[in-house]
Parts: structure tokens; C-alpha cells; sequence
């Protein structure tokens, strides 16, 4: 395949990624008829894509009448829910979210929709922006509002929650409650999460396995799953009998990442990981962000450094890289969690059981780790 043609299946690839993300935020009611829609370089900023990409995705999205373009003013959502009926309300199931994620948000939530729809439950979408003063009001408006049900992931979760006042007045309430994603440590509901620490664990071990000695990463320490991924990569170093070196490690977080992701910030960190034949990132995100920067100034991945990640994302379908990457379920993690959550509405038991579950540790096929063994 020609490098044209390569570029040109890439484009159409991020085109309908943005596409369905931003058509999942109206239909899901996260942002509503009349809202100000994300201009073209906010989104060209946010997503790292050409404006030609940004473009081919608003276009679909005006011609499905989602969204409406006026001149000299802006993009606004033109999108309207039907109503329901009066006497023919549906139960309601809050769904809180800390942000939606580029690629995580379209799928996780088309498995919740496709659980919940089927039992004719509405769900009713609270996005916190990682803001504990956002989670606050949206469990008030959902104590008030009456909801059936609640699944919840948890914000800041690195950090015992302040709401414990609200948690405890769900559980007198008895309203069901699963978190997705993570949990809080000092607030006890089931959650479904991915393996994030033996992932890790095993994503290191697979460097190691490959002669990589000097391994490096890049972690979130605002959430629970930034801690649990940083924990797997530094057991597997120690268990194995590798240095550590917290020169070679960067934290961020969801407030300063647009700051750590700067072309200073990262040439400091490209600095200080020099003599690392391989890193962990996070999330594919900022993986790819990384690879972009390299890519810039002539360094290969995997020839001249090998990098593994998290969430499957394929950020760059059909290209020749791919990050190896542990498999983040989207689809199948949104649908388990509501099928557990319709478990828990069933029993009047709910809190004496378990409802928890972690998926199994699964890789893609990625060929971002080169073989350093000596032959």
C-alpha cells in the first residue's frame, strides 16, 4: 500500500472516530439542543487531527442535523430528544462519568445503552470532568431525582472521596450502585475494572522478557487506575531484579496534562529517559502523543526505543505501527456493568453480595517492542 493511500485510510479512520464520539455525546444527552458545540480548533487541539479531519467529521454531523453551523458565531447542537409522554415515564438510571474520553466514552456507553434499552430504562448522563465538586451535585440532583439505579465512575479516585455523606444516603436509600473503571478506598461499592496492576505487571515483564533493562513510564496519579498501572510496573521491576530510577518516571494529571504534554515539557522527559531502551505509558493517548513527538526529531519506534501502553485504542489503524497495548473491553465492559447493575435492582440483598469483577489481562498484537537480546 502506498504511503498516500496508507494516509488517506488513517484519516478516514480518525474522521469516523470523532464523528462517533461527538454524535454519542448529543444523542446521550451529555450536551444538549442550543449547547455551544467545540469549535474546529478545539477539537483539532484535543484529538491531535488535520482540519480536513475535523472538517469531514462536523460535515456528517451538520448533515445528520446534530449540530448546526452559524456564521461568525459558532457550532451549535441541534439535536432534539423526543419527550416522554406524561403517564408513560420510564425509570431512570444515573450514569456518572469523570470525562469522555475520545475513544473510551462511544463505546463504553453504546454497552450500557444496549443493556439498559432492552429493559426500556432511560439513562440519564452526568459528566464530572474529574471536578468532586461536579460529583457532589450530580449524586444531589440524582437523590432527588429518584433514580433506579446509579453507575458511577469515580473521580480523582488516587484520593479518599469527600462525599461520603451522599454515599451513605444511597445506601439508606437503597438505591443500587456499581462503580465502572475504578473505586474509591474509603467508600465500599462493587465495581468492574480492568486487571490495571497485573496488566502492567505483565506489559513490564514482556519488555523485560524481550532484554529491554533501562524501562521508563508515564503515568496519571489522579486516578485510580494511573496508581494500579505505576504499582504493576514497579512490582515487576522489583520482583525481576531491575532497577528503579524516578528520574526515568513522569506523573500527570487531568488539570496540568495540556502542560506536561508541551514540546518543553516532553523534550524534558525525552532528556531524562535517554538511556531507557523501552517506556509504559498510561493510555494510548499519550502514548501516540509521545510517538509524535519522537517521530519529530527522527526516533523510531521500536528501533530506536520500544513502548508499550493501555486501551487497545487503535489511534493509528492500518498503519505500520501499533502500540503493544493491553485490551481495555469498552463495549463488553459497558454491557456487564449495566447487566450487574440489573442484577443488583433484582436483590433486595445487594449489599451483602458481590458484584465486583475484574476482566482478564489480554493483549493486542502489537509490534512496538523490538528484541534486544543478545544472540
Amino acid at each position: 500500500m502506498s504511503k498516500e493511500n496508507q494516509k488517506h485510510i488513517n484519516e478516514s479512520l480518525k474522521y469516523q472516530k470523532l464523528y462517533k464520539w461527538g454524535r454519542t455525546l448529543i444523542m446521550s444527552g451529555v450536551i444538549k439542543n442550543g449547547d455551544k458545540f467545540m469549535s474546529e480548533h478545539v477539537l483539532e487541539k484535543k484529538f491531535g487531527y488535520s482540519r480536513q479531519t475535523v472538517r469531514m467529521a462536523l460535515d456528517k454531523m451538520e448533515q445528520e442535523g446534530l449540530i448546526q453551523r452559524v456564521r461568525g458565531s459558532g457550532t451549535y447542537v441541534s439535536y432534539h430528544t423526543d419527550a416522554e409522554p406524561e403517564g408513560d415515564k420510564k425509570p431512570h438510571i444515573g450514569l456518572i462519568l469523570s470525562y469522555f474520553a475520545d475513544y473510551l466514552f462511544p463505546e463504553v456507553y453504546a454497552g450500557i445503552e444496549s443493556v439498559m434499552k432492552e429493559q426500556g430504562l432511560q439513562i440519564d448522563v452526568a459528566i464530572t470532568k474529574n471536578h468532586l465538586n461536579e460529583e457532589t451535585m450530580f449524586l444531589e440532583n440524582f437523590l432527588k431525582a429518584g433514580v433506579q439505579g446509579l453507575i458511577i465512575e469515580g473521580t480523582r479516585t488516587s484520593f479518599p472521596n469527600p462525599n461520603q455523606r451522599l454515599y451513605k444516603e444511597i445506601k439508606r436509600k437503597n438505591i443500587p450502585t456499581i462503580f465502572l473503571h475504578n473505586h474509591y478506598s474509603n467508600i465500599h461499592f462493587d465495581s468492574v475494572e480492568m486487571s490495571d496492576a497485573k496488566s502492567s505487571y505483565e506489559l513490564t515483564k514482556h519488555l523485560i522478557e524481550n532484554g529491554h533493562r533501562k524501562i521508563g513510564g508515564m503515568f496519571k496519579s489522579d486516578d485510580m487506575q494511573g496508581m494500579e498501572r505505576y504499582r504493576g510496573y514497579t512490582e515487576c521491576l522489583s520482583e525481576l531484579g531491575l532497577r528503579f530510577d524516578d528520574d526515568w518516571v513522569r506523573w500527570y494529571t487531568t488539570k496540568d496534562m495540556e502542560d506536561k504534554f508541551s514540546k518543553k515539557s516532553l523534550m524534558s522527559f525525552y532528556r531524562r529517559t535517554k538511556e531507557c531502551t523501552a517506556l509504559v505509558f498510561y493510555n494510548d493517548e499519550i502514548a501516540y502523543r509521545y510517538i509524535d513527538f519522537l517521530t519529530e526529531r527522527g526516533v523510531k519506534v521500536p528501533e530506536d526505543v520500544s513502548i508499550v501502553s493501555f486501551d487497545d485504542a487503535k489511534m493509528q489503524e492500518s498503519g505500520e505501527l501499533t502500540i503493544l497495548s493491553a485490551v481495555h473491553p469498552k463495549f463488553e465492559m459497558g454491557k456487564l456493568t449495566a447487566q450487574n447493575l440489573l442484577r443488583m435492582m433484582k436483590d433486595q440483598n445487594w449489599t451483602h453480595h458481590d458484584y465486583s469483577y475484574q476482566f482478564p489481562v489480554s493483549f493486542n498484537q502489537g509490534n512496538s517492542v523490538r528484541d534486544i537480546r543478545e544472540r
